[in-house]
């Protein structure tokens, strides 16, 4: 039996985390299981689209990864309903690899980092889609409390290339101090999505080293 240094068992939770987030259906399965505490197979299927028998094939791949526990099952009277959640110590497991997760995504090549954004705004595509959703059907009362409140917020920003920096610094400060309490096993209730798209169809070619 080969026993792992607490470094190498670091570095293999950032690869399995790393592998999850590159792939659109398992990013979407691990961030619906941030949001809530736990979810059956079906709930998560009605959520994303997907057939059930694919999130099924999914979760076993998240769990053989060591990203979420085994299920809890609920017995019923003809069936048993199994829940599914991030491990126990997911939190934990995360703030002693985040140097690994950070180091191995800088490593990442031109194509994996392509499927790690793409897979990402899968996500963010999949929560807009269920926002929306949720919007056509509310009851008029709650979007009047809403719109009262002023608690929801939809803007799209075009803005130059220096204020896209300065505003993308003052994002990355905000999302970065909520890093930690993200991974809280408690329901997340409110969503904010951000997404800060540069400028994509730049010709390396015309590009000239400065410095």
């Amino acid at each position: 039996m080969v026993v792992k240094t607490a470094k190498q068992q670091e570095e293999t939770f950032a690869d399995s985390l790393i592998q999850t987030l590159r792939n659109p259906i398992r990013a979407s399965i691990f961030y619906r299981l941030i949001q809530k505490r736990e979810s059956t197979a079906t709930e998560i299927s009605r959520d994303l689209g997907e057939h059930v028998d694919v999130i099924y094939y999914h979760l076993k791949l998240l769990r053989k990864a060591g990203l979420i526990s085994d299920p809890r099952v609920v017995p019923q009277k003809t069936y048993v309903e199994k829940y599914y959640s991030l491990r126990p110590d997911f939190k934990e497991k995360f703030m002693q690899s985040i140097g690994s997760y950070k180091a191995r995504k800088k490593e990442l090549s031109s194509e994996e980092f392509r499927e790690m954004q793409i897979a990402l705004l899968t996500v963010i595509q999949s929560i807009i889609a269920s926002s929306m959703r949720r919007l056509k059907e509310v009851d008029s009362n709650v979007i009047d409390k809403i719109k009262n409140e002023k608690n929801i917020e939809s803007r799209i920003i075009f803005c130059s290339k220096e204020r896209y920096g300065q505003l993308l610094g003052k994002l990355r400060k905000v999302a970065k101090s909520g890093v930690s309490e993200m991974f809280d096993p408690i329901p997340k209730e409110r969503v904010i999505a951000l997404i800060a798209m540069p400028k994509l169809n730049e010709n390396p070619k015309n590009c000239k080293n400065e410095g």
